[in-house]
């Protein structure tokens, strides 16, 4: 894949974020192209009501504030502005969030906030629990940004020297934002999340009890205003990402879902946050015993060549997967996988590869803003031609008549 096409894949796979966030605190958001000192608005969202005064102060923000791809300045109070720097280079600039005042916005040219205002503003975010609350929500948003955008730009090294060249992109005014980031522990709240979804995938229990007895090394992100309503926010986002592994491993969607209700259901039903991380426990541990018995089915009634194969199959899903380049992993001749796996399965191979993709090309266009191109390169076909005319041989719709379908059964 490009630079250009992945800049402008992980770029449309903000939007959702942004919006989320527009809707979630109704913050003005506003996103500049940069070029010589000039700013380009390329999408905003802001309420019916923002003064015109506001959109300039976000615009010159834009400009005067020097940010590297990945790098953000936070919202110290209701009346401050904050941006984040895009994969793309492009720039988000958010706030303020109370905009109905008297003081000048920062960058007025009239007249400059004064030190006590700047204080003063300070001090009602703190008493003012909405507003404390709003701009934390605003804050965690653009740190979790940094984290997609440091994630897809830079090389997979060890996780130590990860952090460490990326303490080098930050700017020294912003180094203790960065040490809150690490000591929050983004990356091993990743990799322990990660060992989670393994385990699962893998319909191993005893795997989700080691997974599970990772030591944190930082503290569970705030999902919500109440401890409490944090950890039962944990909980159905454990359940969401578990629910969707033990469909990628073979289970069956409305099955899946079933028992995910059942977890959202306890949930809302914990009265303390001890209760919520035991219910987070028992949800991997009963998706993975879900994904153990589906698998003890499915071994027994296909050949171990053809069950490796499919799982071969899920986990290259985004590559050029070949009936070539499984026969060489799985050490057996092309020929003979493919006779096995009609045999068993009743479909060539090449069919059951390409059904694959097209399954996940319709959760992109029914689920996503991604433009037919973006996903055509997400999942490796040679072309957005390429993909349209796949996609239009199995589903008979073209992927914009299948994309406005759904719209407009969802609409209906």
């Amino acid at each position: 894949m490009s630079e250009i096409n992945k800049f402008a894949g992980l770029t449309m796979l903000y939007l959702p974020f942004i919006r989320g966030l527009y809707a979630a605190v109704g913050i003005p958001i506003h996103r500049y192209r940069l070029h010589d000192g000039n700013t380009q608005l390329i999408a905003q969202f802001e309420p019916h009501d923002l003064p015109e005064s506001a959109r300039q102060a976000a615009a010159r923000y834009a400009c005067e504030h020097e940010l590297a791809v990945g790098d953000y300045e936070e919202l110290v109070s209701p009346f401050s502005l904050g941006a984040v720097t895009l994969s793309d280079n492009s720039r988000v600039v958010l706030g303020p969030l109370n905009y109905e005042r008297k003081t000048p916005l920062p960058g007025d040219s009239s007249e400059a906030l004064t030190q006590a205002q700047v204080q003063q503003a300070e001090a009602t975010a703190v008493a003012a629990g909405i507003w404390g609350m709003k701009i934390r929500v605003v804050n965690l948003w653009m740190a979790m940004i940094e984290q997609i955008v440091l994630h897809h730009e830079l090389p997979h090294h060890d996780e130590d020297e990860l952090y460490q060249s990326v303490a080098g992109l930050v700017p020294p005014s912003i180094k203790n934002i960065a040490q809150e980031v690490k000591l929050n522990a983004p990356h091993n709240q990743y990799r322990y999340e990660l060992a989670i979804m393994d385990a699962v995938r893998q319909g191993d229990v005893a795997k989700v009890e080691r997974a599970f007895a990772i030591p944190l090394q930082g503290k569970f992100g705030v999902l919500g205003p109440t401890p409490l309503r944090s950890m039962q926010n944990h909980v159905h986002n454990l359940n969401s990402q578990v629910s969707r592994v033990a469909i990628s491993a073979g289970i069956l969607p409305e099955k899946a879902y079933a028992l995910s209700d059942k977890f959202f259901m306890a949930a809302e039903h914990c009265t303390t946050t001890d209760q919520c991380i035991e219910l987070r426990h028992m949800c991997a541990k009963a998706f993975a015993t879900m994904v153990k018995e589906y698998q003890q089915s499915v071994e027994g009634a296909r050949p171990p060549l053809v069950h490796n194969a499919i799982l071969l199959i899920s986990r290259l899903i985004y590559d050029q997967c070949s009936v070539a380049q499984l026969a060489e992993r799985l050490q057996v001749s092309s020929a003979h996988l493919e006779r096995v796996f009609k045999q068993h399965m009743q479909m060539k191979l090449s069919d059951y590869i390409m059904g694959e993709k097209i399954k996940l090309a319709q959760e992109l266009l029914r689920d996503t803003s991604q433009t037919v191109g973006t996903i055509a390169s997400i999942l490796s076909f040679k072309d957005s031609s390429h993909f349209s005319h796949c996609f239009k041989r199995v589903t008979g719709l073209s992927p914009r008549q299948y994309r406005n379908s759904t719209l407009s059964h969802n609409q209906g």
